[in-house]
């Protein structure tokens, strides 16, 4: 070693010197960083604002100013994503979710997204499959939960109660007492036509939430499955108070009316069903036939 280094070890501490320069270089970085998360924040901020506004095109321009390197740039996108589905844009909606998972393939976010838009789609078999995936990416509990109930809510639209009851069962696990999700199991034993079970399940949904109209709904139809008039009609009276505008409550107060030989009720009852959701049409309008004839 010559003299000149020995001379520069001897007289400087390099820990020191490597610990000011460290220093310094933040000095000069961390403002700039700061600025850069910040930016990144407050404009996905400001971009909530505006959706909550209605203000949907200027909420849309706001987050695709996020940039890629932005820590905030995958929420944004996931963000955007749910804006194009309320625009009912649902081909953009899934375009954004296949490029996150792309890019992002080890994050359960966007399958789960995508799982949800497929569903509202009932597209049932291709929601299964992202659920699926979303789960093998091991979310937090409070998502297994969500994609739980919707995977139950998959099976039961396949008419696969077994397993939807299964899934709703999982769901229980993850995050207990939830009456939807007893009442959800509740309906799927009812449309099995095994209405003790769907006593019991719905009773819980009851206990948990005396205000929710469906499960008196529910609970009412299977008592009238079982020939108890009495409390079936009680649960509809409940469920009329609650919500007089549910069309699941004339439909199954017009179908116990009509097992309970009570044809113009039963009538007055499905036409008002019918009226609130043409969707029954396929179910009811035969037995108004039937009525009509009997009358």
């Amino acid at each position: 070693m010559n003299l000149f280094f020995q001379f520069v070890e001897n007289s400087f501490d390099w820990n020191e010197l490597i610990k000011v320069i460290l220093i310094l270089l933040a000095c000069f970085t961390v403002p700039y960083l700061l600025v850069f998360i910040f930016s990144a924040k407050s404009k996905y901020i400001k971009a909530v604002e505006a959706f909550k506004n209605g203000d949907y095109d200027n909420a849309a321009a706001i987050l695709e100013k996020i940039k890629p390197s932005s820590s905030m740039y995958f929420y944004s996108r996931l963000f955007l994503s749910s804006m194009e589905v309320k625009q009912k844009r649902t081909d953009n909606a899934i375009q954004i979710c296949r490029e996150l998972i792309r890019n992002h393939p080890d994050r359960f976010e966007p399958y789960q997204f995508l799982s949800q838009i497929y569903l509202t789609l009932k597209a049932n078999e291709l929601s299964l499959d992202y659920m699926y995936q979303a789960l093998e990416r091991n979310p937090p509990r409070k998502d297994k939960y969500a994609l739980y109930v919707n995977m139950g809510t998959a099976f039961d639209s396949l008419g696969e109660y077994e397993k939807a009851i299964q899934y709703y069962l999982n769901a229980i696990e993850q995050i207990g007492n939830d009456y939807l999700v007893y009442n959800n199991i509740g309906y799927a034993y009812l449309l099995q036509s095994k209405f003790s079970e769907a006593i019991s399940y719905l009773d819980k949904s009851i206990y948990l939430n005396s205000k929710f109209a469906f499960s008196y709904n529910n609970r009412g139809f299977a008592f009238a499955n079982l020939g108890d008039f009495e409390k079936a009609f009680e649960d509809f009276k409940t469920s009329l108070l609650l919500d007089p505008s549910n069309p699941y409550l004339y439909k199954f107060r017009g179908l116990s009316y009509y097992k309970s030989r009570n044809y113009s009720e039963a009538k007055i009852n499905l036409e008002k069903a019918l009226q609130l959701d043409p969707k029954f049409a396929n179910e009811i309008s035969p037995i108004l036939s039937e009525i009509s004839k009997i009358q």
